[in-house]
């Protein structure tokens, strides 16, 4: 193939989005990034139900922590609607709320993970904060030393599912601002070079 013909399939190339660039591929380049963020938003949405259901079952017996719950269920869903309206309208910016929502949950469940570690090397300040956080006041203290293994436990494999939610979503907000820039400029090389030689002609006399 001579050079002209490669010059004529690069600007080819570069006249429409490669979408099925390996940039934008997930678990293990199965899948595409915006099918992996509609499975976690599918997944928060049967979370979300959950809790609503613990949150209605517990109405009557537990109304201290009540306004907490409703608004967290509120902020959650607002959060699982954006993620929603961003694949339809492909719009990167509405997937932000959900990201921050799990930078700070990885933030918090660290949080208590380092509370944990604390109670295991014998301090006395997190036990409070572990009652809490089993819901139960009544734990004897022989019982609150033996509960940082299972929280810690329980939290690192939280996290690590955040964590991998985060990068997926991340992902997807990339490809979203990416596709919305090569549609404004038509310049973005996604998963190839576009290489054009520029054409000289000599003026004859």
């Amino acid at each position: 193939m001579g050079n002209t013909d490669a010059t004529i399939m690069d600007r080819e190339k570069g006249t429409a989005f490669n979408e099925n660039s390996p940039r934008y591929m997930c678990c293990c380049s199965s899948i595409h990034v915006k099918t992996g963020t509609l499975i976690i938003a599918i997944l928060a949405v049967i979370v979300l139900v959950m809790d609503f259901v613990i949150v209605v079952a517990a109405w009557g017996s537990n109304t201290t922590d009540l306004p907490f719950s409703i608004g967290s269920l509120v902020i959650f869903g607002a959060a699982i609607a954006c993620v929603f309206y961003a694949l339809r309208a492909q719009r990167a910016a509405f997937l932000l709320p959900y990201m921050t929502l799990l930078v700070l949950g990885i933030c918090v469940s660290a949080g208590v993970i380092i509370l944990c570690i604390f109670a295991l090397a014998g301090a006395e300040f997190p036990q409070p904060i572990l009652r809490e956080l089993i819901e139960d006041d009544d734990t004897k203290f022989s019982d609150v030393k033996m509960t940082p293994s299972a929280l810690m436990a329980s939290y690192a494999i939280i996290i690590s599912f955040w964590l991998w939610f985060l990068w997926v979503v991340y992902k997807c907000f990339v490809f979203f601002r990416e596709q919305a820039n090569f549609a404004i400029n038509n310049t973005t090389s996604v998963g190839y070079t576009v290489n054009v030689t520029p054409v000289t002609y000599k003026r004859q006399s």
